[in-house]
């Protein structure tokens, strides 16, 4: 079962390295966000108090844009699972002598691998440019953090991948389903500075937690408690598993 397992693992991470475009896309929209978007409005939110953003607009950004980069790249596994299915790879797969067991787990490590890398670079590029963070002793807590956001966010994509028969269908859902979690997780903003109302829906969004984690460990800022933010991860994490697995199971 390993060795099914690490030939699924590799064969997701052969197709990454094969995608030079994808590649190239993963390392520049990241440098667009901080370098163009971070630095732009890194002066405009000076007259903002530093108690909500811990000095920078920049420092604040990065841990946000870290969590949106990664989120999108988890999901991307969903498309492979479809685009194998187009081409009748997933089929092969699935007759084959192995357990789905073995290609679900393979498909998640590769989807969680590359979502980590992703990470990875974005934090290399927030250095050079400036941003600094807590030190070494938050790297745990920062691998942790992405750890969980991204094999929370592959099984989703899996779960999704699963029902859809199409690319298309694939990256309708997703953008519905993740865009509006982006948008209200406080990746862009302090999450003081909302109105009551919205808030609520703040309060209500798993990705909340996730950005409000890395934040704490990347630059010391938080909204709520870390285990707090933690736990509702881990619970998040484990609920898409059990769902991402269910749904493949029954493809």
């Amino acid at each position: 079962m390993i060795h099914d397992i690490y030939t699924i693992y590799l064969r997701e991470m052969l197709r990454l390295r094969r995608q030079r475009v994808r590649l190239v896309t993963t390392i520049v929209m990241p440098l667009l966000w901080l370098g163009i978007i971070g630095n732009a409005f890194n002066n405009a939110f000076k007259t903002v108090g530093s108690s909500l953003l811990g000095g920078d607009f920049l420092s604040f950004l990065t841990p946000g844009i870290l969590i949106m980069t990664m989120v999108f790249t988890a999901t991307i596994s969903g498309i492979t699972t479809v685009f194998d299915r187009e081409f009748g790879f997933l089929k092969e797969m699935l007759v084959a002598p192995i357990k789905r067991e073995s290609i679900l787990i393979g498909k998640m490590f590769g989807g969680v691998s590359q979502a980590i890398l992703q990470g990875i670079i974005i934090i290399v590029l927030a250095i050079f440019m400036g941003v600094s963070f807590s030190g070494a002793s938050s790297i745990p807590g920062m691998l942790l953090t992405m750890f969980l956001v991204s094999i929370a966010f592959v099984s989703l994509g899996l779960a999704v991948a699963s029902k859809i028969k199409s690319m298309e269908g694939f990256q309708m859902i997703m953008n519905f389903l993740i865009q509006p979690m982006i948008f209200l997780s406080g990746a862009f903003y302090p999450v003081k500075t909302l109105p009551s109302w919205l808030k609520i829906f703040v309060r209500i969004n798993p990705l909340t937690y996730g950005v409000d984690a890395m934040r704490y460990f990347a630059i010391g800022i938080n909204e709520f408690n870390v285990i707090l933010d933690l736990t509702i991860l881990a619970i998040f994490s484990i609920l898409l598993i059990l769902l991402g697995g269910h749904f493949f199971r029954k493809t």
